[in-house]
């Protein structure tokens, strides 16, 4: 069993209107759905990626008001790392500067956090320039997607065995992590394991909650099921997002996975052209929508 890479990483924040105006109008991505977490329909579930709504570009929030404030830390994904095409990071640091966003510089990348403390970065990748996307951005620097993720373990090789097992092969190890990649060239392709567990997390605002891998289609997704059970891993039924089905699992080091189909995206109830400009519920909750709207806090789209 092989995955392409990385489809989408979730995080918890706090407020809905900083989440849309940091990602939409400073890192330019798209807000590609607006809709609710349908396991506690009184908060929303925000994605942002490119211009499609493409796997591997998918960034995921649930902005929950009441959330008490978070702390990174094992058994977590640490970073998401956005890719930005060769020779952006001039443009990045200036343009991240004028938004008032402190940077820290790791070898060539730049490193940062979202305005409730979610940790990122970008970094360079060589991509094709017929693939890049319109953003707000120019175009010539815009994020491609997900290059990858720092994954924080409480058990790091048994992460990494865990990893290989998905189709990853460990590219490098030095003092501080060991990368693993995909056969893919694509975005979404790199996880950076720590070396050294570091501290106990705390969940809340500010701190990712799960980070998803991609299967082509609910067939392979079952055959996904039954090899992880034969790892020794506890999965969970297949859940219906609506635009994607899911079946998820704790690996040994404690970080919550995802195994989500790249079908049938977020086109399957809204046109291309319209993505993220009305509040989508699955059908089942349709008949709650005045009291749903009522519980939501309103955003705008600036």
């Amino acid at each position: 069993m092989k995955t392409a890479g990385i489809h989408h990483i979730t995080a918890i924040v706090k407020d809905p209107q900083h989440n849309i105006d940091f990602y939409e109008n400073v890192l330019g991505l798209r807000l590609v759905k607006k809709t609710v977490n349908f396991d506690d329909p009184g908060v929303y579930h925000l994605y942002f990626g490119d211009y499609f709504g493409n796997p591997g570009t998918i960034m995921t929030f649930f902005p929950i008001t009441q959330a008490v404030k978070g702390k990174a830390g094992t058994g977590q994904v640490d970073r998401i790392v956005f890719a930005v095409p060769n020779g952006s990071m001039p443009f990045w640091k200036d343009h991240l500067h004028k938004n008032n966003v402190e940077i820290d510089i790791y070898k060539e990348d730049l490193l940062f956090e979202d305005p409730e403390g979610v940790k990122l970065a970008v970094s360079e990748i060589d991509y094709p320039t017929e693939d890049r996307h319109a953003s707000i951005l120019p175009k010539q620097h815009n994020i491609l997607g997900i290059k990858g993720a720092v994954l924080d373990s409480r058990s790091p090789g048994s992460t990494i065995d865990v990893l290989t097992k998905m189709g990853y092969q460990v590219q490098m190890k030095n003092d501080d992590v060991t990368l693993l990649v995909t056969e893919s060239s694509s975005v979404g392709s790199f996880i950076w394991v720590k070396n050294e567990s570091g501290k106990p997390a705390k969940s809340g605002a500010g701190t990712v909650h799960h980070i998803a891998f991609r299967t082509k289609n609910e067939a392979e997704q079952e055959k996904w099921q039954q090899y992880l059970i034969t790892l020794g891993l506890r999965v969970t039924p297949v859940m219906d997002r609506d635009y994607f089905k899911s079946v998820y699992f704790h690996e040994f080091g404690g970080i919550l996975f995802e195994i989500a189909t790249d079908p049938p995206g977020f086109t399957a109830d809204e046109a291309l052209e319209e993505l993220g400009n009305r509040l989508k519920l699955p059908a089942w909750l349709e008949p709650k929508r005045p009291m749903i709207e009522k519980l939501l806090p309103d955003i705008t789209r600036r």
